[in-house]
């Protein structure tokens, strides 16, 4: 299940371009602290976007489906590029990151699937913690349907019927 999402997140974020129509997005992974612990981690092309899955509580709807409210944590991570003061020549370039948080949500609103409804965000974060990165979360509601524990039925390939009828009279 968390695969499956995965991938349609991603591929959802694929659609996203630039201003050259390129993909912009440069990188899409799990979530595992990678700005947090950027000396230990591989180098990484920005913008990015790591996908947190928050734990899900499952409930037993009946006949082996299970449903739980999701949250889904996407860290949105630009280069620091200049501080953002009053009169300076370079504001325009260092609050970018705002444009493309902006589009991430565009394509993520009300997002959904076949086994998720629509992606409700509930909350937006913007870590400026660290020397050469912004980090920022955007953080989407859902719920998510499983159901790949339901016993799929099954065909009989040829019956064997045999049907008599006796005086007007199925026997």
């Amino acid at each position: 299940m968390r695969k499956q999402l995965y991938l349609d997140i991603n591929n959802r974020l694929k659609t996203v371009q630039d201003a050259n129509g390129e993909q912009l997005f440069k990188h899409v992974d799990l979530w595992n602290r990678q700005v947090e612990l950027i000396e230990q981690e591989a180098p990484f092309a920005c913008p990015a976007v790591f996908i947190e899955f928050n734990p899900m509580s499952w409930r037993t709807q009946g006949n082996r489906v299970q449903d739980c409210d999701l949250t889904v944590r996407l860290h949105i991570v630009t280069e620091r590029l200049d501080e953002v003061t009053g009169d300076s020549p370079t504001e325009e370039q260092a609050l970018a990151f705002f444009d493309i948080i902006n589009q991430a949500v565009a394509v993520l609103q009300g997002f959904s699937t076949s086994y998720m409804n629509g992606w409700m965000r509930t909350k937006s974060i913007t870590n400026h913690d660290h020397e050469q990165y912004v980090d920022n979360v955007e953080e989407y509601t859902c719920n998510l349907r499983d159901v790949p524990a339901v016993k799929k039925g099954f065909v009989v390939a040829k019956p064997n019927l045999n049907i008599v009828v006796k005086g007007g009279c199925l026997q």
